[in-house]
């Protein structure tokens, strides 16, 4: 145990070392966020918390669940409030998302068990689907549906007419 928090300790010493530096010798701002919006690091705290409790005692891999659930939605919050909520209409999926990774994460560091792993491509599949689905949105706000769609319907129609003649020359 005394190993695991002398590496975890490390660990923290060369991020903060590795924030500072680029600060003062670059001019990166990593960490500089409104006060208001300091809350977005209580969230991850809370989830990396989870995560810890499993990675320094190696036991109780169901922390790992709300351990990737909230670490996700906490890094999606410092995404949106970096980005001043900018993409949140198309960023929601990343809630579901986050189940899935919280399940993929017990499935990995526990018995192997098929059902999480089952569960946990559903829940991400469905988080990925809705993810096309923003995106396509977007898409097809940008080019409109009127001109898209017989476009596509004449580029369908060129590819089957060319396909079928092909096929007719080799006979």
């Amino acid at each position: 145990m005394k190993r695991n928090t002398s590496f975890a300790g490390l660990l923290l010493i060369a991020a903060g070392v590795i924030v500072l530096l680029l600060r003062v010798l670059f001019g990166i701002k990593l960490f500089e966020f409104n006060t208001r919006d300091f809350w977005v690091f209580f969230v991850l705290l809370v989830g990396l918390s989870f995560e810890f409790a499993f990675f320094l005692t190696g036991s109780k891999p169901g922390l790992l669940v709300p351990g990737g659930i909230i670490t996700t939605i906490g890094l999606l919050f410092m995404f949106e409030v970096a980005t001043n909520w900018h993409f949140a209409a198309y960023t929601w999926p990343v809630y579901i998302l986050s189940v899935a990774v919280g399940l993929f994460q017990m499935h990995i560091f526990s018995r192997r068990e098929k059902g999480l792993l089952i569960a946990s491509l559903i829940i991400g599949g469905i988080a990925a689907f809705f993810m096309v689905c923003m995106l396509f949105s977007r898409v097809t706000s940008i080019i409109r549906p009127e001109i898209f769609i017989p476009i596509a319907l004449i580029a369908g129609g060129i590819a089957m007419f060319c396909s079928g003649r092909s096929r007719k020359t080799q006979y």
